[in-house]
């Protein structure tokens, strides 16, 4: 393995951007297509997830070439190399064989090693949910409200309704909305944001929130 390369270069035939995430780390996280775009919302939200790196490194793959994986996420007991690519674009014959043989020098190394394609990050269009979450993150508040709202939280370590907690804390539905994307309060995976849904205090007794 050898060292990064720029992320983000500018192409008509993609979509090249930046995720501001302020309350993640430091820096924007860049992104070369709409469907990596997508795939860092999800990431962002999950709570296993406290660090993500673009491009991080080139791979020799032999007479295969070099290979650089769109990013790497790490966590207290993850170390996950990912690639996103559109599933017609993974599956044919070039792509294929590169993937295989990344992910069998990846894992020698100790990571595991995921193509993630429109069918994992568009399943049920929760891509679409996580965004509105992380639209709720971009707002302030005070530490106070901040406070008020997961201490009533912490009471229902198996969960409570997402207006119910905002009603018990008299605080808007966005309030709520807002800790789930700033991971201060957590919700299922699927990211269904009505009313009835569940949210729980960090370290909650559900046990299956993410995947």
């Amino acid at each position: 393995m050898t060292g990064v390369r720029q992320v983000v270069t500018r192409s008509p035939d993609r979509r090249v951007g930046f995720a501001s995430c302020p309350w993640f780390r430091s820096d924007p996280i860049e992104y070369e297509s709409l469907l990596e775009r997508d795939f860092v919302r999800l990431a962002l939200l999950d709570l296993q997830i406290s660090s993500i790196s673009e491009q991080p490194f080139v791979l020799d793959l032999g007479e295969l070439g070099a290979y650089t994986p769109d990013f790497l996420l790490k966590g207290p007991s993850l170390k996950t190399v990912v690639e996103v690519k559109p599933k017609v674009f993974a599956d044919n014959r070039r792509n294929a064989s590169r993937l295989k043989r990344a992910g069998e020098l990846l894992r020698q190394e100790g990571y595991r090693f995921m193509v993630a394609t429109e069918e994992y990050i568009h399943a049920d269009k929760r891509h679409v949910r996580a965004g509105i979450l992380l639209r709720h993150a971009r707002s302030h508040l005070s530490v106070e409200v901040t406070a008020r709202v997961i201490a009533v939280a912490s009471g229902f370590p198996h969960g409570i309704q997402i207006t119910k907690l905002a009603f018990t804390a008299g605080v808007p539905k966005s309030t709520v909305l807002h800790l789930v994307a700033r991971r201060q309060l957590r919700i299922a995976p699927s990211f269904i944001l009505d009313d009835s849904e569940l949210v729980y205090p960090i370290g909650g007794c559900d046990g299956h929130l993410h995947a």
